[in-house]
């Protein structure tokens, strides 16, 4: 069956809000096996909500709707599908009396606005929010000889993911039939996605199971989409192509599905029970930041400094000053001089430093912006690495680009 969201708000359209929903439910049919081929956003206006509507009528059996069912006059969701049906809304006094209810809970009087809250189609059935006000919708009709189902939800996410976890997933996957989509991503990073594309291009030529690449800041997603009645023989579909795939590019391969950069780097402390401190320049606390975002990270993480001026690295990593003068603060030697300064600091297995420039002033020709060396202390040894991101790269990203290389040579050398 086809599905189709849209998306209704005036925050949408206009920039406000970013539409968070719309990524959660395609990712939903995905797992049921809808397909799903377009996502509409429209404003809080009757005419062009039933203009979208009559569009989604001609292309899907399931239409989904998100945000508009709140108290005040511009949300219109379900008085615009009801007047477009020529059908008029009805009060539930039940719905009413629970919606009076959930305001008594929290000692506040129920604004008579509220009560449009109560109304839906007479043949409707109600999608519960035990979350809030806007409950939601099951409607089905006919249009045109064919058989339409239409759900509605609210636009808070919270409320959504409650109500469709609750309500709407069994609903779907009920009327939907056994059809199933697995995907299967896997992460890349240190290899751009036109070289990656390269280096896999026969296989996006294949119809079933699909693989298409997905770039970010970074990292390269390749996904493995396989369809199939049944769940396991998806699976077996796409697990096959990926080990065809990881022949080739297993070098650059780092997750999979939703492991992380900094997930993974965290396994492999706890693992190997080692400590690490970190001394940070140019990307400003961001590896630590990164780090501490894990869950356990206590265990591992002994100490981290920001180390962005010449003085704090002499004063707090014993950089030397001779050091500083004649190499100047993004070298090879102060990011050896900072990663054994901070591992000592932290009396830690390892530790780990960043140096560079991110732009956008601060740049030579000798030393351009971009321009980042990294230092990784082990035992008595420190491993010293240069990495140039570009000119052309913005500060944000070099930032985040060193991060990400960082997590991913502390993966690899643990």
């Amino acid at each position: 069956m086809k599905c189709e969201i849209i998306a209704v708000g005036s925050e949408l359209t206009c920039g406000k809000t970013i539409n968070t929903n719309a990524a959660f439910l395609g990712a939903e049919f995905q797992k049921l096996g809808l397909e799903s081929n377009f996502h509409t956003t429209v404003d809080d206006n009757t005419e062009r909500i039933h203009e979208v509507l009559k569009q989604a009528l001609n292309r899907a059996e399931i239409i989904i709707t998100t945000g508009g069912l709140g108290p005040t006059h511009d949300d219109l969701t379900h008085e615009a599908i009801a007047g477009f049906f020529r059908t008029k809304l009805q009060k539930d006094k039940k719905v009413l009396k629970e919606i009076k209810r959930k305001f008594d809970l929290k000692q506040k009087k129920m604004p008579k606005i509220n009560i449009k809250q109560a109304y839906k189609p007479k043949n409707a059935k109600w999608i519960p929010n035990k979350l809030g006000t806007a409950n939601g919708i099951i409607w089905k009709i006919n249009f045109q000889g064919k058989k339409i189902y239409i759900l509605t939800f609210p636009g808070v996410p919270r409320e959504l993911k409650n109500m469709w976890d609750e309500t709407g997933k069994y609903f779907t996957e009920k009327i939907s039939g056994k059809s199933c989509i697995y995907s299967k991503v896997l992460k890349f990073t240190g290899i751009g996605e036109s070289a990656l594309a390269e280096k896999l291009k026969g296989f996006f030529k294949l119809k079933d199971p699909v693989v298409a690449p997905y770039a970010s800041i970074g990292e390269v997603k390749i996904v493995i989409t396989a369809k199939d009645t049944s769940k396991q023989n998806a699976v077996q579909a796409a697990n096959k192509i990926a080990k065809s795939i990881l022949k080739k590019t297993k070098d650059f391969h780092f997750g999979t599905d939703n492991e992380t950069l900094e997930g993974l780097a965290g396994k492999k402390l706890l693992l190997k029970k080692k400590t690490i401190a970190l001394a940070e320049s140019c990307t400003g606390g961001l590896l630590s930041k990164r780090l501490t975002d894990m869950p356990g990270s206590s265990k591992y993480l002994r100490f981290s400094i920001v180390s962005y001026s010449n003085e704090s690295k002499i004063k707090l990593l014993n950089v030397k000053k001779e050091t500083l003068k004649e190499y100047g603060a993004v070298s090879p030697q102060i990011a050896y001089e900072m990663a054994r300064g901070v591992q000592r600091l932290g009396n830690s297995d390892i530790g780990f430093s960043i140096t560079g420039i991110a732009g956008p002033n601060g740049g030579s020709k000798l030393k351009p912006v971009g321009l980042v060396y990294f230092g990784l202390a082990l035992k008595n040894k420190v491993k010293i690495q240069k990495m140039f991101w570009g000119q052309d790269s913005t500060r944000d990203e070099i930032r985040f680009l060193s991060t990400q290389f960082a997590l991913n040579w502390l993966r690899k050398n643990l």
